[in-house]
């Protein structure tokens, strides 16, 4: 808000906002903190000099209802590809490489306004519809962020979107109470149905009664039908497709946060199957690599680092990996993790989503707390 002195700013949350962060940020909750005033749709219709920015909205903007036609969206798409819903899946689903976002102008229809600027991202192989979703909110971010000072001064420039190439899919284009995993299709389509329906925070696709969270394609030719079990254990089952046999692994992330926090670190080490399982969050935000860290268990720590977990890992407060690794410090004596990980980079400085850091905590000034740590947190 300092940023733009002498306008107004509001906010207008989606009907669901609860003011509670969880794996999404609650917009709700950043507007209370920072004091941003909260509106609903119909306070603005009547405001004249109004600029107008979407963002994950959650209904239909009728511009004939507003007098100000400084309308703007952000979509998550490379429009003109993937108007509509569950953009996050549908590039998955059909194969794509490549997805991005798309700053456009609201018209009448849905994302047809004309485009103000894109930016494309690669998707990887082995991304699901929630890494997808996170690049999304990432990058979506960003290119609102560069484009605000030329709408705000009125120096948006914008073209029509493309006839050609243009696509659209209505909430109606998957139903998400029936899902189911359909093996009667190539190993290439099985894999990308997995990857489409693997959102944690909503649903994993499942097959037989049992949640998958990642497929392999092998590189054995199929010889059995299509759906047909040739393999099946606790981890993972394989079964033949149209073409190629499939290695489907099971999601046993509940399996390996039980495991990582009674100690069962050979057991756990056998439970880090996939990407899936290294990298999910629990209902609080808790991944592997913060179980461990909260256990002080530097074996299982190292372990998932070299496997490939994310460091940069917060909960859904944004309490960082040094911030528990913290508190582990200070309930055990032992800063064995807390400077393993700060020797790896990580940003003693960094604040969660109520803006408090390390060097806020009065715990961490107490004498018992070693001075090489202190002096890293800036408590010395």
């Amino acid at each position: 808000m300092d940023h733009y002195p002498g306008f107004r700013i509001l906010c207008i949350t989606n009907r669901t906002e609860t003011g509670v962060n969880s794996w999404q940020r609650s917009f709700q909750f950043f507007a209370q903190q920072h004091s941003i005033p909260i509106c609903t749709l119909e306070d603005v219709y009547d405001t004249e000099d109004l600029i107008f920015l979407s963002a994950e909205f959650d209904r239909l903007i009728r511009p004939d209802k507003f007098r100000s036609q400084e309308l703007y969206n952000i979509h998550f798409s490379l429009l003109p590809r993937y108007k509509g819903c569950y953009t996050s899946v549908h590039p998955l689903l059909h194969g794509d490489t490549t997805t991005g976002v798309t700053f456009h102008r609201i018209r009448r229809g849905i994302d047809t306004g004309e485009i103000i600027d894109q930016q494309a991202f690669a998707i990887d192989p082995q991304d699901t519809s929630l890494d997808v979703y996170k690049q999304y909110i990432r990058i979506g971010t960003a290119v609102i962020l560069r484009n605000l000072d030329n709408v705000i001064s009125g120096k948006v420039s914008a073209r029509p979107q493309p006839q050609e190439n243009s696509t659209y899919f209505s909430l109606k284009s998957i139903d998400y109470a029936h899902l189911a995993l359909d093996t009667g299709c190539t190993a290439f389509q099985i894999r990308n149905q997995i990857r489409a329906f693997c959102f944690r925070p909503y649903q994993i696709l499942q097959w037989q009664g049992e949640p998958y969270v990642h497929c392999e394609i092998t590189d054995h030719v199929s010889e059995q039908n299509p759906g047909t079990i040739l393999e099946d254990s606790d981890l993972y089952t394989v079964i033949s497709t149209i073409d190629y046999d499939v290695r489907l692994y099971k999601d046993v992330f509940a399996e390996l946060l039980t495991a990582i926090r009674n100690g069962m670190i050979p057991e756990a080490k056998r439970l880090c199957t996939c990407r899936e399982i290294l990298l999910s969050q629990d209902q609080d935000g808790w991944s592997p690599l913060i179980t461990a860290v909260c256990c002080n268990c530097r074996e299982m720590v190292e372990f998932l680092i070299e496997r490939g977990a994310d460091l940069t890992v917060t909960d859904y407060n944004g309490t960082t990996l040094l911030m528990y690794a913290a508190n582990t410090g200070l309930r055990t004596g032992d800063w064995t993790l807390f400077g393993l990980l700060a020797d790896m980079g990580l940003d003693t400085a960094q604040a969660d989503y109520t803006e408090k850091r390390l060097a806020d905590d009065p715990a961490l000034t107490a004498a018992t707390v070693p001075e090489e740590i202190r002096k890293r947190i800036g408590n010395l």
